[in-house]
């Protein structure tokens, strides 16, 4: 069965620059429109400066500047309908998934990341 490409745009957030750019060339190839980020804030603004739709927010859960979380609720008071994915390699045990929010652990796989984002985008919030 062939892997389905995605045509949505996806608002990456990474602070580490060189895995950034690893994610948006992946991203890329796999169909996506990326806009990509390297902080929360940057994040912010970005989205508020992009006219057309976010269909999924992808983001570490720790940020220098502005944790995951806290960006994700900050994006949905102007995207309600945006999908998040929250990455991170050990969320504590605190840590809530926001409503209609998926986590991926790190280490991942270019297919766990893509299977990942088809299976948020294909499923409604709630």
């Amino acid at each position: 069965m062939e892997q389905k490409l995605g045509t949505e745009t996806i608002l990456l957030v990474e602070d580490e620059e060189p895995l950034r750019h690893v994610f948006i060339d992946l991203l890329t190839q796999l169909g996506y429109r990326v806009l990509g980020a390297g902080s929360g804030k940057e994040a912010l603004d970005m989205a508020l400066k992009h006219s057309g739709s976010i269909d999924v927010l992808v983001t570490d859960v720790l940020m220098p500047d502005l944790p995951g979380p806290e960006l994700a609720v900050a994006l949905r008071d102007t995207r309600p309908d945006m999908k998040v994915i929250f990455v991170s390699g050990g969320v504590t045990s605190e840590f809530k998934l926001a409503p209609g929010a998926s986590l991926l652990m790190k280490p991942f796989t270019v297919k766990m990341l893509s299977a990942k984002l088809r299976e948020i985008l294909e499923k409604e919030i709630g």
